[in-house]
């Protein structure tokens, strides 16, 4: 009897190893890191003409919770990693396409590229990790004053 049993299992634990083999070729290969349309930058911010103020107050009026989330995290952080994060998205929106498609590529295969992410991870959230965010203020951006600084002093509740 128990060499009935042994075949017996034998061959379901073959069988299970077939099924699970098959099963894994029949799976699509998973991509590298490597950037698309919209990973990790929508393809909207790269083709926008708007700056980083008129983006902001469109954010800041077609999703204020999330911008009011983004101004509370920005608040959170000193004041020179705030500067920083300022700088850095000033200097996104002066590439052009080419130039921001390349630092799309750039961020998605390095985790090391952006150096301020290294002090504040979230520092371009508002601006890059929500696609229906992006895509409701690139639709009316460009009505917003450009060069706007005042948009960055939201007051943070206490």
């Amino acid at each position: 009897m128990n060499i009935y049993i042994s075949r017996w299992a034998g061959r379901a634990l073959l069988m299970v190893s077939t099924v699970a083999c098959a099963a894994g070729a029949l799976v699509a290969p998973q991509a590298g890191a490597d950037a698309t349309d919209d990973y990790p930058i929508p393809h909207r911010q790269i083709e926008t003409h708007c700056d980083a103020e008129q983006y902001l107050a469109a954010a800041r009026d077609t999703s204020p919770i999330y911008f009011e989330r983004y101004m509370i995290d920005k608040s959170n952080r000193p004041p020179e990693i705030q500067q920083m994060a300022v700088d850095r998205i000033h200097w996104f929106y002066s590439l052009d396409a080419a130039g921001r498609r390349q630092y799309s590529e750039d961020t998605a295969t390095n985790i090391y590229y952006e150096q301020v992410a290294t002090r504040w991870g979230n520092w371009a959230k508002v601006f890059f990790n929500n696609k229906g965010v992006v895509a409701r203020a690139t639709d009316v951006c460009a009505d917003y004053p450009p060069a706007d600084m005042t948009v960055w002093n939201w007051p943070v509740p206490h």
